[in-house]
């Protein structure tokens, strides 16, 4: 799964002009976390919209996923802002960009908005692979002639970070939009000083 994100990872590089293994440097030794995942059914008096994980962006970089053929749940959100399904095709991943490659891209990649939404009485499993750069890799913009967006930041301590954020002291659920704009005040807060 490295090796296959390592290919995601050359085709952005190539997509925004650089080098085929522009990244490679900066991916030696990538923090790659992978997760199964069991969604359970819901029961059948909820609603047929039942929200099983609420809407996010992966906060790495490349994010797979693999789905059970004919069991679907996952939805992502297109350029309109609508949510279709990300129906499974056999012998496929879903590829999702993450916040560090939406940063990285200076926003010519966006983060994946997704949600899971669960039908009554159907469960979902899925197999899942998180990866991004080394720990230490400084993410700023790598689009040539454009001013960055956004501030440069440590990989591994933005997502130390958005995890803080998200379960924090208190362990209180943040939202999606809460936990972007805490997190990008705290990087202005350190660059401010």
């Amino acid at each position: 799964m490295v090796d296959l994100a390592d290919k995601v990872m050359e085709s952005y590089a190539l997509a925004l002009d650089l080098p085929i293994d522009w990244f490679k440097p900066m991916t030696r030794k990538p923090i790659c976390l992978a997760r199964l995942v069991h969604y359970f059914a819901p029961p059948e008096d909820l609603s047929s919209d039942h929200m099983s994980c609420g809407t996010h962006t992966d906060q790495l970089g490349v994010t797979l996923v693999s789905q059970l053929d004919g069991i679907g749940g996952l939805q992502v959100k297109n350029s309109r802002g609508d949510y279709i399904e990300a129906v499974p095709i056999p012998g496929t991943l879903v590829v999702n960009i993450g916040d560090l490659i939406e940063r990285w891209s200076n926003g010519n990649f966006k983060a994946t908005e997704h949600r899971v939404v669960m039908q009554p009485g159907i469960e979902r499993y899925a197999a899942i692979v998180f990866h991004m750069p080394d720990y230490h890799t400084k993410i700023e913009c790598c689009v040539k002639d454009e001013k960055p967006k956004y501030l440069s930041v440590i990989a591994g301590d933005f997502l130390l970070k958005r995890e803080d954020n998200y379960y924090g002291p208190s362990e209180k659920w943040v939202d999606h939009e809460e936990n972007l704009r805490n997190t990008e005040q705290h990087f202005t807060a350190i660059s401010d000083t």
